[in-house]
């Protein structure tokens, strides 16, 4: 093997490792499965997954930083939605081959 590609490969494993990590937690896969149908506000999303605003919100602002997710204001509401295109791929691969029908 070649030094370039195990270079290329230990970076796209970082890569796949870090997405994992952050779908690995309960509440953030939540948000996203959420997300991956409609744009919500911090308060919907809270409702609909349960839990405390904050911890809602510094979920919202995990994945944002991520660049999974966008959000938008409208008057008083952050509306937040899916924005990464390969995430919502993942999401439906999963829902797919690990739901029952």
């Amino acid at each position: 093997m070649d030094k370039e590609f195990i270079i290329k490969n230990t970076e796209a494993c970082e890569c796949i490792l870090q997405t994992l990590s952050l779908l690995s937690n309960k509440t953030r896969l939540h948000i996203l499965c959420i997300l991956s149908n409609s744009d919500y506000c911090v308060g919907e999303i809270g409702e609909i997954v349960g839990g405390k605003t904050s911890n809602i919100s510094q979920q919202l602002k995990m994945l944002t930083m991520a660049g999974y997710l966008e959000k938008r204001r409208s008057e008083k509401n952050i509306f937040y939605h899916l924005k990464d295109e390969k995430i919502k791929k993942l999401l439906d691969f999963f829902r797919d081959n690990f739901t029952k029908s």
